[in-house]
Parts: structure tokens; C-alpha cells; sequence
């Protein structure tokens, strides 16, 4: 490429990439602390990233709040950092490793014990097999069950591991997710027939599926095409689609696809 044309082009497009990023950090105060923790969470050094967690907990409502609010966000900024070519896709899972840990951690040490319920509904939470990132399942599993839900975490590899687990027991739901750092479109597919197969092999013939990951946050259309009940946009949401669902199987075995 000529002088001119890397001048006159690449150089102008870089400097609004970078002034438009910088305009956005200063606009959303916890964005920007997603993307620091994401950074941090790649480093070679994780004292920097662990600091911020515990300071940021300190500020935090409730430990849960700490996980909706800045977790996330944070496995999203990881996938962010993977577009941009700053991390390579085993970092990404990295990252999401150590904030499943801090997650794990956090729970035990300060969460308070469950709410108890006469007749709790039982949810199954796993990831797409083949799917590396178990972060939305293990996100899920603390928020329901601190909401008095029977959890149920497992990590099939196949579609045959899944579809014998909800032929041997029972489920009233089944909360399956993709990686909450990559959109993975391409997986979309590979996920309709996954819920195809578990429907097909559940004892509860009225199971509720809902999916979750980052292409549902981010692709109205993605439910539908997988073939779910509802699909959460954020992990605040887990409850109340789970409910929804559970409501228009309930009623109408034959419900409509919901975004919510």
C-alpha cells in the first residue's frame, strides 16, 4: 500500500476507532470496568484482577449484583478483546475460568442460605455440549438457587449424554447456553438439534428450554431458530423467563417462541 493511500486511510480510521472507544468508556462507568477486569483477567499477573474483584464487591449491593453487574459485562468484554485480536480464544476461556472461580468463591464464603419454597421447580443447566464455557450454567445455577430452585448442573459432551439425562430424570426445565464471551452464529444450528433431541428423549413432556449465551443477547432471531422457549438477554432475566415459559407450556404445549 502507498504512503499516501496508509496516511490518507488506515491512520484515519484508527484514530476514530480509538476516540470512539474512548468516548464510549467515558460514557458507561461499568463498561469500562468490564473491559479493565477483562484485561486484567489475560495478564500475566492476576493480583491486579483479583484487587479490582475484591474492590469492586466491596461497592457491590450484594454478591449477586457484583455477578450480574460486572461479571458479564466482563466475560462479554473478554470476547470483545478476542474480536479485536488483543487475546487469543484459549485466553478468553481463561479468563472465564477465573471468574467462574471468583464466582464460586465469593458464593460460598457470603452468599446467605437459599430461599426456602414448598414446591420447588427443578431446572437442568448445561452448556451446548462441546461447548467450552460453562460460566452462563454455573451463573444461573447460583441465581436460582439462591431463588429456591432445585438445581441440577452437569456438563454432558454429547447430545446422547443430554438427552439421557433428562430421560432419567425429571426436569421441569432445561437452561442450556452457548459461550456468553462469543456470539458463536455458526453454533446455531448444532443447537436446534441438540433441543430437537432433548425434547424428544425428556420424561416431562412439557419441558420448558431456555437458551442463553451472548448471540441470544444479541440476535432477536436466535431463539426462534434454535428452536427454545425463550431466550434470556441477561442473566438478571434467568427467573422470570424460566417462570414464563413454565407458564405457556403449562397452558399451551404448542407456545409460541419468546424473546425476553
Amino acid at each position: 500500500m502507498h504512503t499516501e493511500s496508509i496516511v490518507s486511510t488506515v491512520i484515519p480510521h484508527l484514530v476514530v476507532k480509538h476516540t470512539s472507544a474512548k468516548t464510549r468508556v467515558a460514557q458507561d462507568p461499568a463498561e469500562a470496568r468490564a473491559a479493565e477486569l477483562a484485561r486484567l483477567l489475560i495478564a500475566p499477573n492476576l493480583a491486579d484482577a483479583f484487587d479490582l474483584i475484591h474492590k469492586s464487591l466491596a461497592r457491590a449491593a450484594s454478591p449477586t449484583a457484583l455477578f450480574t453487574g460486572l461479571f458479564e459485562p466482563t466475560a462479554r468484554s473478554l470476547g470483545n478483546l478476542w474480536a479485536e485480536d488483543a487475546c487469543s480464544e484459549f485466553e478468553v476461556t481463561i479468563g472465564l475460568c477465573h471468574l467462574q472461580t471468583a464466582m464460586r468463591r465469593i458464593s460460598f464464603d457470603l452468599l446467605s442460605a437459599p430461599l426456602a419454597r414448598s414446591q420447588p421447580r427443578s431446572v437442568l443447566l448445561v452448556s451446548q455440549p462441546g461447548e467450552p464455557h460453562s460460566f452462563c450454567a454455573a451463573l444461573h445455577a447460583e441465581l436460582l438457587r439462591q431463588a429456591g430452585w432445585n438445581t441440577v448442573s452437569e456438563f454432558p459432551d454429547t447430545d446422547r449424554a443430554l438427552s439421557e439425562l433428562v430421560a432419567n430424570g425429571w426436569f421441569d426445565a432445561v437452561n442450556i447456553s452457548l459461550s456468553p464471551a462469543l456470539r458463536r452464529e455458526h453454533w446455531l444450528p448444532r443447537m436446534a438439534e441438540t433441543i430437537r433431541k432433548l425434547r424428544a428423549a425428556s420424561r416431562n413432556p412439557a419441558l420448558a428450554v431456555v437458551a442463553s449465551g451472548r448471540v441470544f443477547a444479541e440476535r432477536s432471531d436466535a431463539v426462534a431458530l434454535v428452536g427454545a422457549d425463550a431466550a434470556t438477554i441477561s442473566s438478571v432475566q434467568i427467573e422470570r423467563c424460566l417462570m414464563r415459559s413454565l407458564l405457556n407450556r403449562t397452558a399451551r404445549p404448542a407456545a409460541n417462541f419468546a424473546w425476553i
